[in-house]
């Protein structure tokens, strides 16, 4: 073992790098020290469990293909004394790979050949992550634990769903619903044979927000969460939606840019955009959002008879209803979360046209917002009136003065 890099950070971290290959191991030293990180570099499994004993990383960026004892053995035995978040790096091209590397809990999985920036945001993330306490590590449950939906908007997914469907955290979603724009590449049929209890909704009428707007009324749960099949959105996430629900927020959205999160599919141009859109929604609405164009969100089920979206078919329904959300005073917070590439084929963003939309629909709802009647909103937790709770008789106040 041997410790490299940059030793002037602040509250420096320490990432450990496991690879056999020294140019690798070189070239990720070099990457992570000029991002202000110390290095820590191990050529081999065995090395590896003595460093993480010895010195304890943050986080441990780990090969799969080495002699003797592999990245799958490593692990293992990392993980009988370590929680120590680890991200596998590997040449393998196969997507059954990542699948078995998620199942086993491996906490993130990236493909050689890298992209250098994709690496570090995603071990950014990691850390940054890792470094937050335990969201709800002492909720004490005084209701019973509430039914989770989740609806998933599919257009010729078909590639995608074996790489998005298996990661879904079953255990604490009560219904999955498959909402299908008129797929032609067998996306139902597949999303059928990995998950035989999918509810599956076919939706004539195209776009985005009319598949979501029949998702929504479908659902069943008391919770309903968004997300979308293409891998951008990781479903190992929701817990987090779950929990800052759960915690008294009415709508939970995602944000790529809160403490925590990250994204590796974002132009510049479409960065430029959503920081704009971000000002004029902070400006006109006296809010502190960090992100506004990305579409993971909950929100409890109670949410739909104050906000109605059936006008809006595009992309612009994530922007409608945060700002329907907004405009009915009901409790919004911000979830981190980490937008990847999309797994497989074509996007259905469009960066102009959809932006846009996005424009129109800020216009639109800040006239809404400040020049029409509002109703009353919802009163108390969850959404219940003082009409839903018997008044106790009033007990007389002693007088304690005499």
């Amino acid at each position: 073992m041997r410790p490299t890099g940059a030793s002037n950070h602040t509250a420096q971290q320490n990432i450990l790098i496991v690879d056999d290959d020294p140019d690798t191991c070189e070239l990720l030293d070099l990457l992570f020290s000029k991002k202000g990180y110390h290095t820590l570099v191990a050529s081999s499994g065995p090395e590896a469990l003595a460093v993480i004993q010895e010195n304890h990383p943050d986080i441990c960026i780990l090969d799969v293909m080495m002699p003797g004892m592999d990245g799958w053995e490593t692990f293992e035995r990392v993980r009988t004394f370590s929680n120590i978040p680890v991200l596998f790096l590997t040449a393998l091209a196969s997507g059954a790979s990542a699948a078995r590397a998620l199942t086993v809990g491996v906490n993130d999985y990236v493909r050689k050949p890298f992209h250098p920036e994709e690496l570090v945001a995603r071990a950014s993330a990691l850390l940054k992550i890792a470094s937050l306490a335990p969201i709800s590590a002492n909720i004490q449950m005084v209701t019973p634990w509430p039914s989770v939906s989740v609806i998933i908007p599919t257009l010729n997914e078909a590639e995608n769903l074996p790489l998005v469907l298996p990661f879904l955290p079953l255990d604490w979603l009560d219904e999955v619903i498959l909402v299908d724009g008129q797929s032609t590449d067998g996306t139902v049929q597949v999303a059928k044979q990995l998950l035989p209890s999918i509810k599956v909704i076919l939706e004539e009428k195209p776009g985005k927000g009319a598949a979501l707007s029949t998702g929504y009324h479908a659902a069943q749960g008391d919770i309903l969460i968004v997300l979308d099949a293409d891998g951008s959105h990781d479903p190992r996430e929701i817990p987090r939606f779950v929990h800052a629900l759960m915690e008294g927020a009415d709508f939970a959205k995602g944000s790529r840019f809160a403490p925590g999160g990250g994204t590796t599919d974002m132009p510049r141009v479409r960065q430029l955009g959503n920081s704009f859109f971000v000002f004029l929604i902070n400006t006109l609405f006296n809010v502190h959002f960090t992100d506004l164009c990305y579409g993971f969100h909950a929100f409890w089920s109670y949410c739909l008879d104050t906000i109605t979206l059936d006008d809006v078919n595009g992309f612009e329904i994530d922007t409608a209803i945060y700002l329907r959300t907004l405009s009915r005073q009901l409790r919004v917070v911000e979830v981190p979360s980490f937008e990847g590439y999309r797994f497989r084929g074509v996007g259905k963003l469009r960066t102009f046209p959809d932006g846009w939309r996005v424009l129109m629909t800020i216009a639109r709802e800040t006239w809404r917002n400040f020049f029409s009647p509002s109703k009353e909103p919802y009163e108390g937790f969850r959404g219940h009136s003082p009409e839903d709770f018997p008044m106790p008789a009033a007990s007389p106040i002693k007088d304690t003065e005499n």
